[in-house]
């Protein structure tokens, strides 16, 4: 169905020389929040995180102190400030609908007026983010403490937005963060702020428990906030909502050569009717399967993989589509197959440069109600060149090439550059 992907080479250069615990960070991206309450993971030596979406969570000290903390005094709590500056210039040497992130669901098909239009530069620092983050520097008797709040300048007009807040305890987590369906730690390495297209992102408000079974394994179960996405004929008196919460889960196993890591979801697509309409429902599924492997000395492989009926609001590139299901003028509504594959590798050349390779699909089956016009699918590639000349400053640049398919045969290509610089706050 699909056709093939061009591959280019990229340059680009970023991110930190600290020595990193955690995950692994990444998108919109990226994170200084964790993927899990609870969850624990071997330190990794020069553990980059994403360069253009922040770094990983600090790392704990063999006493529970936070390098970089300010410890309040009187209590056994630190507070980290973290964020960054940053700035993008980005050049589009064809037509795409958005000038900020490579949105490859963005791009117009071949023919339209859209696709027509030149190439534009755009210059901005909407990414830049600030973060606090309070822990207890001792795990207590129940289990560690957390609060973590987190925004950037994302919003209409540049405004400051929500990306993360959520406490946690005792392996319990309340707020808003990545969602458990997700898996942040198998990201790949990418400056754009919209990240691999086919992978599974999204952050929600949740509930949700985490619990280590080992130094290895972990699981996870939660209860997130619903969203449904598909569109309501003209001719149906009603909206889109769910009664239900979202149930995702994972089981996670993590080595100090990787990780493998398991979720599914479980989800209701419903249709509440106005007068003399009939409500509908239908049950969504989804399986997200995800790993991350060195390969040799730090470089790293990663991959993600999802398949499911009625999730494809969690894929990047489907998100915002409505495209989870098809509700017909006759009130009958069908829940749509969607998958998608993500898979990077990062290379070290240096101590200080690296670099990211990586290629990302996505499609959605479709039904005859659906219009012509309609996402089918998308493929991108996007490769770059990091390097930090100084542990608090990052310049990169990155190549990026997508392409989005529609029902009715019809495609469009676009071409993008990048030059990033990041400064970090510590």
């Amino acid at each position: 169905m699909r056709s093939s992907g061009v591959l280019w080479f990229v340059v680009s250069l970023t991110v930190p020389t600290l020595v990193l615990e955690a995950e692994g960070a990444s998108r919109e991206q990226a994170a200084s929040a964790p993927q899990a309450a609870g969850q624990e993971t071997p330190k990794k030596k020069d553990d980059h995180s994403h360069p253009a979406h922040g770094k990983a969570e600090p790392a704990t000290g063999e006493k529970g102190i936070i390098p970089k903390a300010i410890p309040i005094p009187g209590t056994d709590l630190t507070l980290t400030i973290g964020g960054y500056a940053k700035v993008d210039f980005i050049q589009d040497f064809s037509g795409i609908g958005n000038a900020f992130d490579f949105q490859t669901n963005s791009i117009p098909a071949e023919g339209t007026s859209a696709a027509e239009e030149s190439g534009r530069s755009t210059i901005h620092a909407r990414e830049t983010r600030v973060s606090l983050d309070l822990r207890a520097t001792e795990k207590g008797p129940q289990g560690k403490f957390r609060v973590f709040v987190e925004g950037d300048f994302y919003g209409d007009g540049n405004a400051f937005r929500l990306r993360h807040a959520f406490g946690e305890f005792a392996g319990l987590l309340g707020g808003q963060t990545w969602s458990t369906f997700q898996d942040i730690s198998a990201r790949p390495l990418t400056i754009d702020f919209e990240g691999p297209d086919g992978e599974v992102f999204v952050r929600q408000a949740m509930i949700r428990y985490t619990h280590a079974l080992s130094p290895q394994w972990s699981w996870a179960v939660a209860v997130e906030n619903p969203s449904p996405q598909f569109s309501v004929p003209s001719s149906l008196q009603g909206v889109a909502r769910s009664s239900a919460p979202d149930f995702p889960a994972f089981v996670r196993y993590q080595t100090k050569r990787g990780h493998a890591q398991v979720a599914g979801i479980l989800r209701q697509l419903r249709f509440a009717g106005g007068q003399g309409v009939s409500n509908v429902s239908e049950v969504g599924w989804g399986v997200n399967s995800s790993f991350t492997v060195k390969t040799f000395g730090q470089d790293e492989l990663q991959g993600m993989f999802v398949i499911g009926d009625g999730v494809a609001r969690y894929i990047e590139s489907l998100g915002g589509q409505n495209v989870d299901a098809v509700l017909t003028a006759d009130g009958e509504l069908t829940t749509l197959r969607s998958r998608a594959f993500v898979l990077g590798h990062t290379h070290h050349w240096l101590k200080n440069l690296r670099s990211g390779l990586s290629y990302s699909s996505s499609d959605v089956e479709g039904i005859p109600a659906e219009a012509g016009t309609a996402i089918e699918g998308t493929t991108d590639v996007r490769g770059n060149l990091i390097w930090t000349p100084y542990h608090l400053v990052d310049i990169g640049g990155e190549v990026l090439w997508g392409r989005r398919e529609n029902r009715n045969g019809t495609s469009g290509d676009a071409w993008r550059g990048q030059f990033a610089l990041i400064f970090h706050f510590n």
